[in-house]
């Protein structure tokens, strides 16, 4: 007999006394808690009572034959994991496929070979024992994803703490963000670093998750905190100091794109640098000068410890918009299952151009997209920023 801590419980349910009274000897023998009833309806009572670990269910029976008490226990979630082991004389394949639509785990052939009873009743009490523990293992999962979904909210939360709200003034800033699974690895800021230098950046980081997060949210808090040993004016510096601080060797093989850029309002200069990132859009909601897409030639931060970053600089008429955005926002399945690319992206926004310039602008960007691709849901995080700089 298998071992435990508690005795193995066997359920016999026969209305022949002298064929129950035979297996309960045999069955006592082997030190199993063996409980008899003699119809379906004193099986349910008992076994509700005390959950049994295998039946023992004569197919013939007065009342409830033994296919109805299958059914009915298997009905039942507290007892429907019990081994059922149906007895029968029959033989035929077709009845036997009639038990087993029932519900029947096994069965043994009337009259009961003793040690064949004994070997069913082994191979039920290890198969019941197998599946408690699948139970119990699947009981602790479900806990741990639980726990692991509330630490994943809690660590959304604190991502979305982060992120910026609306400023107005000189500048007017605002922005959009979406992460597609519990924790976004998108991170983004726009403040004045001091009365004339206005700092906008967003940063992607490579796969999705806690692990892609953590250097987005790295890089946010050494610039917001304004702790990375280069000159935040300059983004070329910026860039290059992120590189050597971030090599893919100590971050399990991640990486991010990053487009960074500093408006000067005294002289109207924008200057940035990009870093694999999708280029920005600027352009005049005047017509004051041509729209602009500002790609850089950096290479993703992380890939190449030598990588190089130039800092490229641009003046600015009055009516200037800036539109930085991660590549989440047309990467999108559109009908067909073709896959958005940046030049329809690109397209499309200077099409919405008009839009952009309103109050509502970048809400009605996103209506535009999703009108584009269908309403498609998008697969990876997406950011936006909208920046008028004058």
């Amino acid at each position: 007999m298998e071992g435990r801590s508690a005795p193995i419980s066997i359920l016999l349910v026969d209305d022949d006394r002298i064929h129950s009274r035979i297996l309960e000897v045999r069955l006592r023998a082997q030190g199993y808690q063996i409980v008899v009833a003699d119809s379906g309806d004193s099986a349910l009572v008992q076994a509700r009572l005390c959950p049994p670990t295998v039946i023992l269910c004569d197919w013939l029976m007065d009342g409830m034959n033994g296919l109805d008490v299958c059914r009915a226990f298997k009905a039942e979630p507290a007892l429907e994991s019990a081994h059922f082991i149906l007895l029968t004389s029959r033989s035929r394949v077709e009845d036997r496929v009639e038990g087993l639509d029932c519900g029947a785990d096994d069965f043994l052939s009337k009259p009961v070979d003793p040690e064949e009873l004994l070997a069913r009743v082994r191979s039920g009490i290890r198969l019941h024992q197998a599946n408690e523990r699948l139970k119990a293992l699947a009981e602790e999962l479900r806990e741990q994803k639980l726990r692991l979904d509330q630490e994943l909210e809690e660590a959304a939360s604190y991502v979305r703490s982060l992120l910026p709200k609306s400023i107005g003034g000189a500048v007017r800033a605002d922005s959009r963000f979406e992460p597609c699974h519990e924790l976004g690895d998108d991170s983004f800021d726009f403040f004045w670093l001091d009365d004339d230098h206005f700092v906008v950046y967003l940063a992607d980081g490579s796969g999705h998750g806690l692990a892609a997060a953590f250097p987005s949210i790295s890089v946010h808090n050494q610039l917001r905190s304004r702790a990375l040993p280069a000159d935040l004016r300059d983004p070329g510096a910026v860039l290059q100091t992120l590189n050597a601080g971030f090599p893919m060797e100590r971050h399990q093989g991640r990486y991010l794109t990053l487009w960074y850029g500093v408006y000067q309002a005294s002289s109207r200069t924008l200057r940035f640098a990009s870093a694999g990132h999708p280029p920005a859009l600027l352009w005049s909601r005047t017509g004051g000068f041509p729209c602009r897409w500002l790609k850089g030639e950096g290479m993703a931060v992380g890939l190449f410890e030598d990588a190089t970053y130039a800092t490229e600089s641009l003046d600015v008429g009055e009516g200037a918009c800036l539109l930085v955005y991660s590549d989440g926002l047309y990467e999108v399945p559109r009908p067909g299952g073709v896959m958005g690319t940046l030049p329809d992206f690109m397209e499309l926004v200077e099409q919405c151009r008009g839009l952009l310039a309103d109050d509502d602008g970048l809400d009605r960007l996103l209506s535009q997209i999703h009108d584009f691709t269908d309403n498609a849901p998008f697969t990876d995080d997406y950011s936006v920023i909208r920046a008028l700089l004058s």
